[in-house]
């Protein structure tokens, strides 16, 4: 599964990233992978992922990622505010693996 966060211009996204990775290597998966980009990419890279996760400082464009992702069949998920601002690379893997699953 290949997992992109996306924001504002993909900074505050990184740090979430690096603490996925970090989960991922604890949990020993091996076939997750997870970038962050900023927003304004997304079209241009939403091939090459499974599914968009969106910090919440861009949930208004949710209506353009919506409309994206169901055009490209991509699962997607706005971060919960709380559990963005904790940086807990846990809870929002977690996250990630149940959108798949559902």
């Amino acid at each position: 599964m290949r997992i992109l966060l996306v924001c504002a211009g993909g900074m505050s996204t990184s740090l979430i990233v690096e603490k996925m990775k970090k989960e991922i290597e604890k949990r020993n998966i091996k076939d997750i992978k997870v970038d962050a980009n900023a927003i304004e990419e997304l079209e241009q890279i939403i091939d090459n992922y499974d599914v968009i996760m969106v910090g919440p400082q861009i949930r208004y464009k949710e209506p353009y990622i919506k409309s994206l992702c169901e055009q490209k069949n991509k699962k997607y998920i706005i971060i919960p505010p709380a559990v963005y601002g904790s940086v807990n690379g846990a809870k929002i893997l977690d996250l990630a693996i149940n959108l798949t699953n559902s």
